[in-house]
């Protein structure tokens, strides 16, 4: 792919590298804030969505608004990495713990359904952003 590639944006889109940064977002919300309840999970260079501010949260934690390619590809190997580890060790009866839903802190959520939204997350951003990169591609 062309340089600058990964920054494009198809029909308003995020780019790849936005995408990646959301994600970085999703793991930092609901590994690390839902299940290990660290007490600032949130790193810089995420990508929040349109309603983060609008829901009440302070979006100045991702306060990196334009990072490098390799940056963000370091952060978000970094957070492949923390899923993976928590997978690894994770027990079924650590997948029954109740957690408190990030974004509705009176509901509970189990950490499977902690674990699974993060999959998700990572499923349906990856559809997205290969269908904006294969329409990157075509123009090309």
């Amino acid at each position: 792919m062309p340089p600058g590639t990964v920054d494009a944006s198809v029909a308003g889109e995020w780019s790849f590298a936005q995408t990646l940064r959301h994600l970085v977002m999703a793991t930092d919300t609901w590994l690390g804030r839902a299940v290990l309840d660290l007490p600032d999970p949130y790193h810089p260079v995420g990508q929040p969505n349109a309603e983060y501010a609008l829901d009440g949260h302070d979006p100045s934690v991702f306060h990196e608004d334009d990072p490098s390619w390799e940056r963000v590809l370091q952060v978000r190997a970094e957070r492949v990495a923390m899923v993976r580890e928590h997978l690894a060790s994770v027990t079924a009866d650590d997948l029954e713990v109740p957690r408190h839903n990030p974004w509705a802190p009176a509901c509970t959520e189990s950490t499977l359904s902690c674990l699974r939204t993060i999959l998700e997350e990572e499923w349906e951003h990856l559809r997205y952003a290969v269908r904006d990169l294969d329409v990157l591609e075509q123009g090309t």
